[in-house]
Formats: structure tokens, sequence, C-alpha cells
């Protein structure tokens, strides 16, 4: 059996960035991985804190360091079977490691390099998922969409948990599984007004099945990119939250 997967990703700049000009904080990473681990499908989502002076690289360094980091586990173990908290906390660790050296290179502080922090591992054996701050992660099994985690909140409005805070340990949210899932949706909170609904604490499935659906199933997928730059730069989208935005979405098609 062949495992393909579909991925598209767009980050926009919020127009609150855009009159301050600032650029875009959030970053991702996708990687389709390919050894003792082929198939398997490693993704990220990140946002950087708009009050860090250079959160856009802390985002983008710790997408990139969490890929590797994973990359090199399953190369070595083949599964991720045995994943507990203790080696996501290595991950997170290593990442953490990374921002230090950045801000080092740069004379900063690694609390100028404020990052939340979405990832996903979609193997064709098992699943698992972590997540620090806000963001989401959104799933869909047989027409049925859920959210992994709910995006936390900090103590005060519009405040969240950043990878680089002492206390992220005790806020990291990790959610290990047998189960096998083929869509998967992360995204940064800029669009969370449009793709959750608070009420219920569920995924806004409207918003979600006609995406995955165009994922599964157009022939030339890839124009999808372009168009969901489109939405997210529309004025629908942009009086919802001034924020910058991020939607990744991933389906996976077995021949």
């Amino acid at each position: 059996m062949t495992i393909e997967w579909r991925s598209i990703v767009r980050s926009v700049q919020g127009e609150s960035h855009v009159a301050d000009d600032i650029p875009c904080q959030d970053s991702s990473r996708v990687r389709v991985l390919e050894g003792k681990s082929v198939g398997t499908l490693v993704a990220c989502v990140a946002d950087g804190a708009g009050s860090a002076k250079h959160s856009a690289v802390g985002s983008l360094v710790v997408c990139n360091a969490i890929v590797e980091c994973v990359d090199a586990y399953l190369e070595a173990h083949g599964t991720i079977a045995d994943l507990d908290e203790s080696q996501i906390i290595q991950w997170c660790d290593v990442a953490r490691q990374r921002l230090d050296e950045e801000a080092k290179v740069r004379e900063s502080r690694s609390a100028e390099f404020a990052t939340t922090l979405c990832a996903a591992i979609l193997s064709p054996t098992g699943s698992c998922f972590f997540q620090i701050g806000d963001g989401a992660i959104v799933l869909e099994q047989k027409g049925v969409h859920g959210v992994v985690f709910w995006p936390e909140s900090g103590e005060y409005i519009n405040t969240t948990t950043f990878l680089t805070s002492k206390e992220y340990r005790d806020r990291l949210q990790l959610y290990v599984t047998e189960s096998i899932f083929c869509n998967v949706a992360m995204f940064t909170d800029g669009i969370d007004r449009i793709a959750l609904r608070f009420d219920s604490q569920t995924p806004h499935s409207p918003f979600f099945e006609p995406l995955f659906q165009a994922l599964r199933t157009l022939p030339d997928w890839q124009s999808l990119g372009d168009k969901l730059e489109g939405f997210l730069r529309s004025p629908s989208v942009s009086s919802r939250s001034d924020d910058d935005k991020t939607l990744l979405l991933a389906a996976r098609k077995d021949d």
C-alpha cells in the first residue's frame, strides 16, 4: 500500500501587524517521513508572541526543531508506540535550547522569541499530538470533527502560555493514541473564532468539511494553497480578527 499525504498551509499577516509594520509572526512546518517511518506525517504550527521582538524567528526555529527531533526519533525507533511525556519534554527542551542559541547570537533574551506550539504526528500505526498555548488541532474521522485540545487562555484576556515560559511543562498538553487519523487541520488563534464554536467547544464542521473534501478529491489540489491564502486575506476573515492567521490542512490518500 502506498501512502500519499496531501498538505497545504498558508500564513498571512494580520491587519494590526500591517498597520504597525510588524512581520507575520506565525510559522509552520510539514514533513512526510521516509526510512523506518515511511508514510508518517509530522506537522507544526506556531504563533509568535505579538509583544516579543524576535517571535517570528522564534516560531520558525521551534517548528524546525520539533520536526527534526521527531524525524530523528522515528528513524531510530521506527514507531511512536513508546512515546511519553518525558520524550516530548526532551524535544521541547531542544527547541528551547535553539531559542537560547538564537538569542545569544542576536544579543537578546529568550523571552523575545516567545511562541506557542501545536504539533501532530500521524503515523500508519498511531498518532501523537501536543500543544503549548493557544491555537488548535482539529481531526476528521468518518465525517466527524473533533478538537484535540481546547485553546488555552492565560490568566488575563489575550494571554496564553509560551514555550519559553518557565511553567511550560505544567501547561504541556499531550495525547498519544493507537488510533490512526487521516485528516488534520492546525491553526493559530487568528482564525479560531471562525474555525471553532466556543459555545459548545467543538470544531465548526461547515468550515472544515469543504476544505477536507477539496484536498482529498481535487486532481489539482496544489492550487488550493493560493485559494486558501485569498480566503485568509478576505474581508470576511479579516473582520473577525486583526491577528496573524495560519491554517494547515493535511489529508491522507491510500492506493
